[in-house]
């Protein structure tokens, strides 16, 4: 029919059969009739005007009524290559996008950028997180390097560790083994992403702002399930304020109002405060007579029975139209016929500035009005996603008009290298809301992402921030590091709010930590540290006897060392792929599992329940046998293989099961798997079998159990392995921990303890 009537030149004739087709088929309402009209009233672009066509279409159309842009927000600078770079040193690598003219390296080169064994290791990281997120290339130096090929890669990384231990030489640029770079066999394929252009500094304007907003119309607290605490009326309230002020001003205006982090220690409730913020939000948007946008929440996929649980739990009518979770066959549901995952190019699909041709995008989600009731983005809808299916579908997200954004435990985004990260930036909303209680988890490059996602422009750009800031803090000594972190706190102003548990849950129970030697946080507990049986002591010895002999002056031994000893520490057959015993008396060859077998009978004669976090999964699996052997219960494990969702064994399931055991139980966690969101007040005892370095890590295992909801008194133990001739790892490492956890207020939480640390309090010599 649109065929037919394109070549109709009679206004009164195409009036007359668009008003047939509209009658016959029911299709076209007014509005995108008009924008029919439209289009056909341009039917031919001349060809000097071809290239303005598709460079900017809307100026041929009224945007009013056909849409024809990407549409994406204004931060996005483009779509084309994403490639990780080294960001804290990308302002002064001079690295381009995009490396030499010859573009992509093979993987075959990889061993021959690697100087050192710290670079090792942040290769390795980079590896595994790219491999993870599907993208094939990555930066290492000024070179970038397809990582497609697995096997290559592993065997270029093994290369690599073996000849920095072995201390060989280096490869001569130019060796025969390595690929020809220009090679047209060479792989050229790479990630494609949205660009997320860099803000000016435009603080004093938003400050200025956010002082300014006129007070939010009065929550109504009485239609919910549950009455908030205070702080939480206090946290409703200042979200509410700041989403309210973002509707003020249109999008580009510098100084609009257009997120924020909510910083709030763990276990105070920053769901439901969310929850309830974003249905005034959604009323804010019906009160100003526009469209109720929908929103957005990005979230762990351990957390989407929590944010489903807790909408149940504190409305008595869903405030969203409806809840979609873009996960499995969710987001099968609202993909276009024939599509998978976003656009993964050639760089031959790619202009000369690195972008991708426009006939090369491919948009895998449906998404704008043309799909009616089958589009994702319906208003007033509530989508759920986890990080990893935003940066899978990233353009057709970046395209949605989004009320609200929320990411939930936001300190997921804090590399700005990371795809995900770049993703979550090009979002396109009125209000972004970072919920997280560790927005600084290893450095202050973490605080200024997040601030940077939440609101652009307020901290300045990443170089000014370093030298404002982190050169400040890193120079001054400990008791300057608080007054310099609240100046941060002071800066940052109404756009990020904090508070901390014992200050506002009143009826929070106490918690106790402890330790053998006791010290500022801790209360001393000499039994918890247990000299090494025999084995684990020879082990231990045996470990710094190959470093005497053999380790001073080579490079990378001493961090082999202790990575060996921290092995070595938690039981002496904890490293290598050699199976553990399945005897439970393998348990009395650890030091720290004989202290944690007598905290467990404690708590078995008092009936209650408690939690053992270690991270080698080796240990984790043994352990489990072991206990379950003693104690004739099943334990059971709870870490990164668990599933997050499905109809199997969950670990929101496993928790469950856990708790509702009467009286005594005992359950295996990873720290790293369980350190987002989940609830675990059934029990309140602790032990951290194996510590983690950072101690906000561990700090989020932790309060697990102790938040709102935990009636009793918490007790958390650290179990350490002692050496009767020296310092051991286990007291170096605390003694460390507890130095970096007294800056736990300098800006909202401490630093993680670096390897180098470890190695001078040992007195290895690198």
């Amino acid at each position: 029919c649109l065929k037919h009537l394109r070549g109709e030149r009679s206004g009164a004739l195409f009036d007359r059969q668009m008003r047939c087709l509209d009658r016959r088929l029911g299709a076209l309402d007014e509005q995108r009739l008009a924008g029919v009209r439209d289009v056909l009233a341009t039917p031919r672009i001349p060809a000097e005007r071809a290239r303005d066509f598709l460079t900017a279409p809307g100026q041929f159309f009224d945007h009013e009524l056909v849409d024809v842009e990407l549409n994406f927000g204004v931060r996005v600078a483009g779509v084309g290559i994403i490639v990780p770079q080294t960001f804290a040193d990308a302002s002064e690598s001079g690295i381009s996008w995009f490396g030499d003219s010859d573009g992509v390296q093979p993987a075959s080169i990889l061993a021959g950028l690697i100087a050192t064994l710290p670079q090792l290791d942040t290769v390795e990281q980079d590896v595994r997180a790219a491999q993870d997120q599907g993208r094939s290339v990555i930066a290492v130096g000024d070179q970038l390097v397809d990582i497609s090929d697995r096997s290559t890669v592993d065997s270029e990384l093994a290369t690599a560790r073996d000849r920095l231990l072995d201390e060989t030489p280096l490869p001569e640029p130019g060796d025969d083994d390595q690929a020809d770079p220009s090679d047209p066999a060479t792989p050229r394929t790479v990630q494609v992403g949205v660009h997320v252009a860099d803000v000016q500094d435009v603080g004093e304007a938003l400050r200025a702002s956010a002082s300014s907003t006129p007070s939010a119309r009065p929550v109504d607290y009485a239609s919910l399930l549950r009455s908030p605490y205070p702080h939480q009326r206090e946290g409703i309230e200042w979200m509410v304020r700041l989403m309210t002020a973002s509707l003020l001003k249109p999008d580009g205006d510098p100084s609009r109002v257009q997120g924020a982090i909510l910083a709030d220690d763990m276990g105070l409730g920053k769901t439901y405060m969310t929850l309830v913020a974003l249905r005034e939000f959604l009323e804010a948007q019906r009160a100003r007579g526009g469209t109720v946008r929908p929103t957005l929440a990005v979230l762990p996929v351990s957390l989407i029975e929590n944010w489903q649980a807790e909408i149940d739990a504190t409305f008595a009518t869903n405030p969203f139209e409806d809840v979609v979770v873009l996960q499995g066959k969710g987001i099968t549901a609202f993909q276009e016929l024939g599509r998978g995952k976003e656009t993964t190019a050639s760089v031959v699909n790619l202009d000369d500035q690195g972008m991708l041709r426009a006939d090369a995008i491919r948009f895998s989600l449906k998404i704008g009005p043309e799909h009616g009731r089958s589009r994702l983005d319906m208003p007033g809808r509530l989508v759920l996603v986890t990080y990893e299916t935003l940066a899978s579908y990233q353009l057709s997200l970046a395209q949605v008009d989004w009320g609200a954004v929320v990411f939930d435990e936001a300190q997921t985004i804090k590399n700005p290298d990371a795809l995900r990260t770049r993703a979550a930036k090009a979002l396109k909303a009125r209000f972004m809301l970072l919920a997280t209680g560790t927005p600084v988890e290893n450095k202050m490059l973490d605080f200024w992402c997040l601030m940077d996602a939440a609101q652009p422009g307020l901290l300045g750009s990443w170089a000014e921030f370093r030298t404002q800031w982190v050169s400040r803090m890193e120079k001054a000594p400990s008791e300057e590091k608080s007054r310099i972190g609240q100046e941060l706190r002071e800066l940052v102003g109404p756009f990020m709010l904090r508070r901390i548990k014992e200050d506002h849950l009143r009826d929070l129970p106490p918690k106790t930590v402890y330790g053998p030697e006791g010290g500022p946080a801790q209360v001393a507990r000499p039994d918890l540290g247990v000299v090494m049986p025999v084995p684990q002591r020879d082990a231990y010895d045996a470990v710094l006897e190959g470093y005497r002999r053999n380790g001073p002056g080579v490079r990378g031994a001493a961090l082999a060392t202790v990575q060996a000893l921290r092995g070595v520490s938690l039981h002496p057959s904890a490293s290598g792929d050699a199976p553990l015993s399945s005897d439970p008396a393998d348990l009395d060859l650890s030091a720290r599992m004989v202290a944690a077998v007598r905290v467990i009978d404690e708590v078995r004669a008092v009936d209650e329940k408690v939690i053992v976090f270690v991270i080698n999964k080796k240990v984790q699996a043994r352990l489990a046998l072991w206990l379950q052997e003693r104690y004739r219960l099943r334990v059971r494990v709870v870490n990164g293989d668990t599933a997050g969702v499905g109809s199997g064994a969950t670990r929101k399931g496993i928790i469950g099961e856990f708790e509702r055991a009467p009286g005594f139980n005992v359950i295996i966690m990873s720290p790293l798997a369980v350190g987002v969101g989940l609830t675990i007040v059934g029990a309140n005892h602790a032990i951290h079998l194996e510590r983690h370095w950072n101690p906000a890590k561990e700090a989020q295992a932790t309060d697990r159990i102790y938040r709102i909801g935990q009636t009793r008194p918490v007790h958390v133990y650290l179990p350490m392995a002692l050496h009767p001739d020296t310092t051991s790892f286990d007291l170096n490492l605390d003694r460390l921990l507890q130095q970096k956890s007294t800056l736990r207020d300098a800006i909202v939480v401490p630093e993680a303890v670096g390897e180098q640390e470890v190695v001078a309090a040992l007195g290895l010599v690198r």
